[in-house]
C-alpha cells in the first residue's frame, strides 16, 4: 500500500460519517505527518505501518467525532460523563503522544557517545592544566623526605 491509497481508504472510511471539513483536516494532517517521515529517513511503508489500518484510524475519528458532539450536548443539559472522556480521551492522547516522542535509537546513541566525549575531554583537560603543579608538588615532598631521612642518619 502507498501513501495515495492509504489516504483515499482513509476517506472512504470517513465519508458521510464527519463533516467534509473534519475528513480534509485529517488527510492534510496524515499526509503531511507522512511525507515529514519520509523525509526524516523512513521508508514510506514503515510509516504506514506504524499508522495501522486506515479504517481502523478513521474509526478512531468517527468516534472521537460522535463523542465531542454527545459531550456538547450532554453538558447543555448538565449530564456529563466524566470517566467516559477521560478513557477516550486518554485512548487517542496516547497515540498522538507515542507518534511524536519516539526518538531513534542511532540518535540517543550519538547524543549518549558525544555527551561522555565531552566529559571525558573535560577530565583530561583539567588533569592536563594541574600537571605540572602535581608534578612540582611530588618533587617538593620528594626532597624533604630525602632531607628529612638524610638528616636523621646523621
Amino acid at each position: 500500500m502507498n501513501c495515495e491509497e492509504f489516504l483515499r481508504q482513509f476517506r472512504d472510511a470517513l465519508e458521510g460519517k464527519v463533516s467534509e471539513n473534519l475528513i480534509q483536516e485529517n488527510v492534510n494532517y496524515y499526509k503531511s505527518y507522512i511525507n515529514s517521515q519520509t523525509i526524516a529517513g523512513k521508508s514510506e511503508s514503515d510509516v504506514l505501518y506504524s499508522l495501522g489500518d486506515p479504517r481502523l484510524l478513521a474509526k478512531t475519528i468517527e468516534e472521537s467525532s460522535k463523542f465531542a458532539s454527545e459531550s456538547r450536548h450532554e453538558s447543555d443539559y448538565g449530564n456529563f460523563n466524566s470517566s467516559r472522556t477521560y478513557a477516550r480521551n486518554d485512548t487517542y492522547t496516547n497515540t498522538e503522544e507515542e507518534r511524536h516522542s519516539k526518538l531513534p535509537k542511532w540518535l540517543i546513541t550519538c547524543i549518549v557517545v558525544v555527551v561522555v566525549l565531552l566529559i571525558l575531554s573535560g577530565i583530561f583537560r583539567m588533569f592536563i592544566f594541574l600537571a605540572p603543579y602535581i608534578i612540582v608538588c611530588m618533587l617538593i615532598v620528594f626532597l624533604f623526605r630525602a632531607v628529612r631521612d638524610w638528616w636523621h642518619k646523621k
